[in-house]
């Protein structure tokens, strides 16, 4: 029972961080993507 309870603890924290640390790469290539079509657009 407890071991239950731990691993879903454990699942609901692995899927927020991950969440996270996906949104935190998408927002790193979106401005990386923003950058480059700037510059290529500026030159």
């Amino acid at each position: 029972m407890h071991a239950g309870k731990l691993v879903r603890v454990d699942s609901s924290n692995v899927r927020s961080s991950y969440l996270h640390g996906s949104i935190v790469t998408s927002r790193r290539l979106i401005g990386f993507c923003i950058r480059s079509s700037s510059k290529t657009i500026l030159y």
